[in-house]
């Protein structure tokens, strides 16, 4: 009996990452993330400068700033994160001498990616009813508020957590715990806050949470490996110099965008799971 369970558990499970690839093939989310990787190049400094504006306006955010900082290099890009964020930072500085035509700019490139992205996952879902722009404009707003305020609460907690440990103060075992999962937090808020506002149809809390813990442990993982294969990128700048990091920087930017739309189309695809007439066919 428990033999029998067990194969039935794995079909099921099977058959969930068969219908999950096919959609993914469908919709080529290889090649759309390859597209926003590139448009994310574009994007990164006015992003980069709309967060960091966000997150200077809350007040716990200065007292942790190099926390801050050392969390955001250990978990971008690992590898290459110690070259590419401080220029993008100085980039992200140089825009406050930017007249307002060249700000607007910068926030239309930042909606365009947003654009892009939520393309994408519209695409995924095959969703073909459009949002009107009142309605995109919001949803983007969201995603670009709502993300900064909950890594800023993250952080908070963060620094304070590991604040106490650091002076010997006692901590239950649960709050220490959080400290060692707070990336894996942080991942699976972010992913749980793009998949669920960006599909422009009803969506479930349930599914949408499976999705995003899926996703924010491949992405633990994917930084997992670049940081214990650092040694290995090490050997690029010899040769290449500072330069180096930009095509490590771009692999990673790849498998990130490439992990987010994966995690889109399991959402959308535990969503549909009973509109499958069979599993040759993607409804």
């Amino acid at each position: 009996m428990q033999l029998r369970a067990a194969k039935n558990a794995f079909a099921s499970f099977y058959q969930l990452v068969r219908l999950v690839w096919m959609r993914a093939q469908k919709h080529q989310v290889s090649l759309r993330a390859a597209h926003l990787t590139l448009a994310s190049l574009l994007a990164a400094v006015p992003i980069i400068t709309i967060v960091f504006g966000i997150l200077r306006l809350t007040p716990a955010i200065n007292s942790i700033q190099d926390t801050l900082m050392e969390f955001i290099e250990a978990n971008l890009a690992p590898g290459s994160s110690s070259t590419v964020i401080p220029y993008l930072l100085d980039f992200s500085d140089q825009t406050k001498n930017l007249p307002a035509a060249g700000v607007a700019t910068l926030i239309f490139t930042a909606l365009l990616l947003l654009n892009s992205f939520e393309g994408s996952v519209q695409a995924i879902w095959k969703i073909k009813q459009k949002r009107k722009i009142r309605e995109r404009l919001l949803t983007y707003w969201a995603v670009l508020t709502l993300g900064p305020i909950m890594l800023a609460v993250m952080m908070s907690l963060y620094g304070t957590l590991l604040s106490s440990q650091i002076t010997g103060q006692y901590i239950p075992n649960i709050f220490e715990n959080l400290v060692e999962l707070a990336s894996y937090l942080i991942y699976f808020l972010l992913l749980f806050l793009i998949n669920f506002l960006i599909p422009n149809t009803e969506v479930r809390i349930k599914p949408t949470a499976v999705a995003a813990l899926v996703g924010g442990v491949a992405i633990a993982t994917l930084n997992s490996i670049f940081g214990n294969f650092a040694q290995f990128f090490a050997s690029y700048q010899i040769v290449y110099g500072t330069f180096a990091a930009l095509p490590i920087f771009l692999v990673w930017l790849q498998f990130t965008w490439l992990i987010i739309l994966l995690s889109a189309s399991l959402n959308a695809t535990l969503h549909n799971l009973n509109r499958y007439k069979d599993s040759d066919e993607l409804e």
